[in-house]
C-alpha cells in the first residue's frame, strides 16, 4: 500500500516579501500609550512620540509622560545596531553598547532588538507550514529562523494575513525550547490612508507574566522627516 507523500512546506520568501510591502514604509510619525504591567499587577502607562525612515532604520522615539521620564528621548540607526539615549536631567547623551540590544525598552517587553526595523524577508528565511485563523482572520502560518541580520530568537512563528499581509501574531522561540516564551498579538487592523495598520500591539512575557500593550493614537505615512533629527548630536536640542 503506498502512502501519499506529505506536501513540502513553501518557502516563506514570497509572503515575507508581501508583508514588507504591506507593512512597509518610507517615512512614519506615531503618537502612542505604552501600558506596561507586572508581575504583581501594577500599570503604569507612557505616551511616546516617534519619528522613523526606511522601513525603521532609524528611529527617534521621545518620552512625554509620566512625569519621571518626560523629555527622554532614544535613537537607534543602522537597524538598532547603534543606541543612543538622551537623559533631559543630566543633559547628556550616552551610547548603549551593543549587549543592550536584548534588554527592555523602559521597562517594557519590547526590547530595542524587537523595536529595530528593517524587512522580514532580510532578517528570516523559512516556511509556510500550514493555514490557520487568527483573531477572525485567516492567515498563512510560516515557521520562521533569523538569517545573520535577523536578531537573537532562535525560531518565530508568524501569523500572516492572507488577503491582506499584515501580521495578526507572533510566538517568540528561544534556545532549545519548544514553546515560546513571548506572544505578540496585532488588533484593530484598519486603513490609514493607503496603509493598513494595527492600532493595539499586546506583547506578552509568557514566562514572568508580563504585558505591555502599545495603542496608537495617531500614525502618519511618507511625511517629511529632515535627516538631521536622527543624528545623536541633535538629542540635546
Amino acid at each position: 500500500v503506498l502512502c501519499a507523500a506529505s506536501p513540502i512546506p513553501e518557502d516563506a520568501r514570497p509572503v515575507l516579501e508581501k508583508c514588507d510591502v504591506a507593512e512597509g514604509y518610507g517615512s512614519q510619525y506615531a503618537e502612542f500609550q505604552q501600558i506596561i504591567t507586572t508581575t504583581s499587577g501594577q500599570k503604569r502607562t507612557l505616551v511616546i512620540r516617534a519619528w522613523a525612515v526606511d522601513n525603521g532604520e532609524k528611529q527617534l522615539s521621545e518620552y512625554l509622560d509620566p512625569a519621571d521620564i518626560k523629555g527622554q528621548r532614544i535613537l537607534m540607526t543602522e537597524d538598532g545596531d547603534n543606541i543612543w539615549m538622551f537623559n533631559p536631567e543630566t543633559r547628556r547623551t550616552r551610547k548603549l553598547g551593543s549587549h543592550m540590544k536584548k534588554k527592555k525598552v523602559m521597562g517594557s517587553d519590547f526590547t530595542y532588538e524587537y523595536q529595530a526595523g528593517g524587512k522580514l524577508s532580510e532578517k528570516f528565511e523559512g516556511s509556510v507550514v500550514r493555514e490557520e485563523e487568527q483573531g477572525g482572520v485567516d492567515c498563512y502560518v510560516l515557521e520562521l529562523v533569523p538569517t545573520p541580520k535577523g536578531p537573537s530568537y532562535r525560531k518565530i512563528i508568524a501569523f500572516i494575513g492572507k488577503a491582506d499581509y499584515i501580521t495578526r501574531r507572533v510566538d517568540y522561540i528561544q534556545d532549545e525550547e519548544t514553546e515560546p516564551f513571548k506572544r505578540l498579538i496585532l488588533e484593530d487592523v484598519r486603513p490609514v490612508g493607503k496603509k493598513i495598520v494595527a492600532h493595539k500591539m499586546t506583547m506578552t512575557n509568557l514566562l514572568d507574566r508580563t504585558e505591555t500593550v502599545n495603542l496608537i493614537d495617531r500614525v502618519q505615512f511618507e511625511v517629511e522627516i529632515p535627516d538631521s533629527v536622527f543624528e545623536s548630536r541633535n538629542l540635546e536640542r
